[in-house]
């Protein structure tokens, strides 16, 4: 995002709208940081600005439209045509049997609104999961930033863009989940400088009970949290014609 010095008044109304904090006034001038700013287009798109001084770019250049699609909930992913951060199937109702009682899905997600995280973070992530021997998601479209999929390696170019969040998707085998999810946490916790969000996907047992949510709850005990069980369905209304 850019703001234009002749329409701008110095209001400072569009200061307290970024998300990270991007828009800031120094010399009695107001200006984007653009090492900060996420291309989240919040600012133009609340309509704080009388002046309509604030503006992007169109077409943003590779790399930096990366930060637009990982961060503008407008914004399309070329490699999967999917608007948001992460992918449809996560929060539809699994219609493609993409996770049973043996194949545990799991997602973290780096960085939040108002903080922010550099694709470098990303990187590490990316890593340790092949690492941990995890398989990633296909259609997650981190899977398309990534230059080696057998060690998780992202594009160079990419690494120093910001984006406001990024999830990466992955399966486990459901007898290695818990395992998976430790070292995970104790990765998070050494060596990311960002916020991080784990999750697991699982689907429901007949009965209603969820794979693995009593050893998670008894692992939580022993590394300090609770498990949230959480459903999030996406409903596709059809529209008569």
């Amino acid at each position: 995002m850019r703001i234009d010095p002749e329409r701008c008044r110095r209001c400072l109304e569009c200061l307290p709208v970024c998300p990270v904090g991007a828009i800031r006034l120094q010399d009695k001038q107001v200006f984007i940081d653009q090492d900060a700013c996420v291309e989240c287009g919040v600012c133009a798109r609340v309509g704080v600005c009388a002046e309509e001084a604030l503006w992007r770019e169109d077409p943003l250049p590779y790399p930096r439209i990366i930060r637009a699609a990982f961060s503008d909930p407008l914004h399309r992913h070329e490699s999967t045509e999917v608007l948001g951060r992460g992918t449809e199937e996560m929060k539809t109702n699994d219609a493609k049997n993409e996770f049973t009682a043996d194949v545990i899905g799991f997602s973290v997600e780096i960085g939040r609104p108002g903080v922010g995280a550099c694709l470098s973070e990303l990187d590490k992530v990316t890593r340790k999961v092949m690492e941990l021997g995890g398989t990633f998601a296909d259609y997650n479209p981190v899977r398309a930033l990534m230059a080696d999929g057998d060690t998780g390696a992202l594009k160079p170019e990419v690494l120093s863009e910001r984006v406001l969040s990024a999830i990466a998707e992955f399966t486990t085998p459901g007898e290695r989940a818990l395992d998976t999810l430790a070292a995970l946490l104790d990765f998070i916790e050494a060596e990311l400088e960002t916020v991080a969000t784990v999750s697991l996907i699982v689907r429901n047992q007949p009965d209603g009970t969820m794979p693995v949510f009593h050893d998670l709850a008894e692992l939580g005990k022993r590394r300090g949290f609770s498990p949230y069980p959480n459903g999030k369905i996406n409903l596709g209304l059809a529209r008569p014609s």
